[in-house]
């Protein structure tokens, strides 16, 4: 998904959980275990204090756990934040029927003891279930965006054998007629040519299409070494390769690679032989920059779209897997400027 520098800027609620020390829902979870737990320990093992907590204590845990869980499965901010409303609604509603019932048995002569604390376990219980809820709402979410983005890639892929592909067929066609008429064999070479300008339009189609497909099993790996890896399996010719700074990124390794490999082809096609290519760690994520001619800004936010070249022998299609790649990897795109004033493309967990 391509995004502007503004889009990122004013995306306030991303930014406010990337800054938080801990994600709001474990803090919810484990404060509730705590309270929980202190007054378990508080009272006599004999009592009913440890059986009428154990249920409670478990699910506050289980809330924890939870959130470590779409953590390590690289479940977007804002994603994990919706899940924390529908704990915290959970609690609240759990924690409102609670209380109203009290206040009825009150209200009828029968006392209740330790109110608060019933209120509040019965609220720990309604968390558990929100975030039950909200882990469901996510993963709906997440299956209808991928079948748009999977909707959309055959779309493009229609686009391209119904209108790109026509252009080499009639050159295929018409210098084949001539064959048959001249009986020059001239003519196959630019029958040959057609056919693997056809070729390679399928193929990269098939690439945008098939990269949009989710991540399911991503692995840590150093970016450093993983656009490394990338940078030697481009012919680069005498192109120049940086990188500043490391992290750890959760990628699926072939893919991520196929997206380093576009950027860099991308760079050397307009920068020429004398470009140098930086890749390194930004906030929440990395970018990979040139010092070449750069993109003009009204044009920004067009280089990522299937079809947009610059040049007419260029298929479009390179940085369209470029962006078909980010959004299976749950990464939004932006198209900059860097300081040699070359491009600039960052990419930051959604």
């Amino acid at each position: 998904m391509q995004r502007t520098a503004d889009d990122l800027q004013n995306d306030w609620l991303a930014d406010l959980g990337q800054r938080l020390p801990i994600s709001p829902l474990s803090a919810l979870g484990f404060v509730l275990a705590v309270v929980i737990g202190v007054r378990v320990a508080s009272q006599t093992v004999v009592s009913l204090a440890l059986l009428e907590s154990v249920f409670p204590f478990l699910a506050a845990t289980a809330v924890v756990v939870a959130d470590r869980w779409l953590v390590e499965n690289d479940v977007g901010t804002r994603d994990r934040i919706t899940v924390f409303a529908y704990g915290l609604g959970g609690f609240l509603a759990a924690a409102l029927v609670t209380a109203l019932h009290v206040h009825v048995m009150n209200l009828h002569g029968t006392s209740v003891p330790q109110p608060l604390y019933l209120t509040l376990m019965s609220g720990t219980v309604g968390v558990a279930a929100g975030t039950v809820a909200g882990i469901y709402e996510i993963r709906q979410r997440t299956a209808v965006r991928e079948a748009r983005r999977q909707s959309a890639r055959l779309e493009e892929f229609a686009a391209v054998v119904s209108h790109d592909l026509r252009n080499p067929l009639s050159v295929a066609q018409g210098r084949l007629r001539e064959t048959y008429r001249t009986g020059d064999p001239d003519h196959l070479k630019a029958v040959e040519g057609a056919l693997d300008r056809m070729d390679e339009l399928i193929e990269e189609s098939l690439s945008v299409a098939r990269s949009g497909t989710h991540v399911e099993d991503p692995e840590e790996i150093p970016l450093v070494e993983l656009a490394s890896d990338a940078w030697e399996s481009v012919d680069t010719g005498e192109a120049r390769f940086e990188t500043a700074g490391d992290r750890l990124v959760h990628v699926d390794y072939t893919r991520a690679k196929n997206l380093f490999e576009n950027l860099y082809r991308n760079a050397v096609e307009h920068g020429g032989d004398d470009v140098t290519v930086r890749v390194g760690a930004c906030k929440y994520g990395f970018f990979v920059e040139d010092d070449g001619p750069g993109i003009p800004a009204d044009e920004r936010s067009a280089v990522l779209e299937q079809g947009y070249s610059t040049g007419s022998q260029g298929s479009g299609l390179g940085l369209a897997i470029v962006r078909a790649i980010a959004d299976a990897h749950s990464w939004d795109v932006t198209v900059t400027e860097s300081p040699a004033g070359g491009a600039r493309f960052e990419f930051r967990r959604g």
